[in-house]
């Protein structure tokens, strides 16, 4: 009871509650991905299965629970949102607490907490309405490695602790979890005594990590059924999505300036390699040592990044920053790293203390404008929704018919997002971009409730001749209970 009244009155609580909300209190507004119109237009259940289809146990079990509850949409998202800032906060705190037992200086350990958890890949985790759960996924792992630290130290009933954490984790949302072993392995050199050891505890982070990955997978390919895993692979196929998706993600899907993560990990890698070198305390076989471990800690991190894109179907490879979040903890981790292998220094801290801080303050620049442009394509999504139920109800009134389906057509130039959005990859791309949220979308501005209809090939010849930039009335065709619409 004493150790949390006094982690309650740690100022460095509260400092990661203000950081959290400062990068992220903007979504306290209720905001929509394409995905959030498909879960809020569609029957709960439909939801519900697909999240447990998914392997998303813990989101379904939370979305069958705040529909039970009859909460209401921004209720809902209210929940979701108060649950993300809780666990972000106290993933940032938690990690803070592992890490200044190595690095004396508080506020460094803080900001490079922050910098760890709130990486430039953490923006897409709170562009989705079950941006709690991808939190709690977030906190488990750091919670998972915190206990791996106290194994470390002694506690061999810290295992079971690992193991749960990292299971519910994993039902969680799997893109995040990677977390654990991304940290962990900063902790297997640092506590490392000899080559049995590093083998050992290895083996039991890979384990931690894979057991509950294992569970999960197992339970949705034999039991669900999901594409994700038990589509076809096509070997080169793979491989060249693989490579491409890989280079964006090392360009950090232009977050940051184009390869600003890359050049700042390589001052790093290149300060540390010189101080190691320069350094009168340790012995030759201790620096090679100290080296190779950060030759680990890169493979480790890349590692996990990349893998489980690996173990899915061809067709289901997709690198997004929500499913490679572990890759983007490297700047915080590579400097945990060393400074806690290399002699205390103020001049290191001042360095690695500058250089976060101003990564950091890029992202908070890259993240406002992803946010305010997020909020602006919601508008001008509503906008042109709501115009084309205009045009329904009008057609409905002339006519007498009752609009109960659309047919979606592609013109000659497809729009992705809007003029002057930032968008990359799933991020702030307009909802009348996908076929399935198109419906989903006009459903849920409108109150309306339309289905799929079928394909008319003479309509679907005439819009492909055609080039819109935005919406407009001749996008429509009505024909009786049919609305065809050419998406701009």
């Amino acid at each position: 009871m004493q150790k949390i009244i006094k982690k309650i009155k740690d100022k460095n609580l509260y400092l990661s509650l203000l950081i959290t909300l400062v990068f992220f209190g903007i979504f306290i507004r209720m905001e929509y991905a394409t995905d959030t119109y498909s879960v809020l237009a569609s029957y709960p259940k439909e939801i519900f299965n697909h999240f447990m289809e998914s392997g998303r146990f813990v989101t379904a079990l939370w979305w069958g629970a705040v529909n039970v509850l009859n909460l209401g949409d921004y209720l809902i998202y209210l929940s979701s949102f108060i649950l993300a800032i809780i666990c972000i906060t106290l993933a940032i705190y938690n990690l803070y607490l592992v890490i200044s037992k190595k690095i004396e200086n508080s506020a460094l350990s803080l900001i490079l907490s922050t910098i760890t958890i709130i990486n430039p890949f953490s923006i897409e985790l709170f562009l989705f309405i079950e941006k709690g759960i991808f939190g709690l996924g977030i906190l488990l792992s750091i919670l998972a490695f915190s206990r791996f630290v106290k194994y470390l130290e002694g506690d061999k009933k810290s295992l079971i602790f690992i193991f749960i954490y990292m299971l519910i984790a994993t039902f969680c949302y799997q893109g995040v979890i990677g977390l654990f072993i991304a940290i962990s392995a900063v902790y297997v050199i640092v506590y490392n005594k000899n080559i049995k050891d590093f083998i050992k505890n290895n083996i039991i982070i890979l384990l931690g990590y894979g057991i509950p990955a294992i569970i999960n997978l197992i339970t949705v390919k034999f039991i669900y059924g999901n594409s994700r895993v038990t589509g076809e692979v096509v070997l080169q196929e793979s491989i060249q999505k693989i490579l491409q998706g890989s280079k964006e993600m090392i360009a950090s899907y232009n977050i940051l300036p184009k390869y600003t993560l890359v050049i700042a990990i390589l001052a790093l890698t290149l300060f540390y390699i010189v101080s190691i070198l320069i350094s009168k305390k340790d012995s030759i076989k201790k620096k090679a040592l100290n080296i190779l471990g950060l030759a680990y800690i890169f493979i480790a991190i890349l590692g996990i990044s990349i893998v489980p894109q690996i173990m899915q179907s061809t067709e289901s490879i997709w690198f997004v920053p929500r499913s490679t979040y572990p890759f983007a903890t490297i700047m915080g981790l590579v400097s945990i790293y060393a400074l806690i292998t290399t002699e205390k220094n103020n001049i290191k801290y001042i360095i690695i203390g500058i250089i976060s801080v101003s990564i950091l303050a890029m992202q908070l620049y890259s993240f406002n404008k992803i946010e305010i442009d997020h909020y602006n394509l919601n508008y001008m999504d509503k906008i042109n929704s709501l115009s084309i139920g205009k045009e329904i109800q009008a057609y409905e009134q002339e006519t007498g018919n009752k609009v109960t389906k659309i047919c979606i057509y592609n013109d000659q130039n497809i729009s992705y997002t809007y003029p002057y959005i930032w968008a990359k990859k799933d991020t702030n791309i307009t909802g009348f971009y996908p076929d399935w949220s198109i419906i989903k979308m006009i459903n849920y501005y409108n109150n309306i409730n339309l289905t799929q209809g079928e394909i008319n090939l003479e309509i679907e010849e005439s819009f492909k001749e055609k080039d819109w930039d935005n919406y407009s009335d001749e996008q429509i065709i009505f024909i009786g209970d049919t609305i065809h619409y050419c998406k701009f």
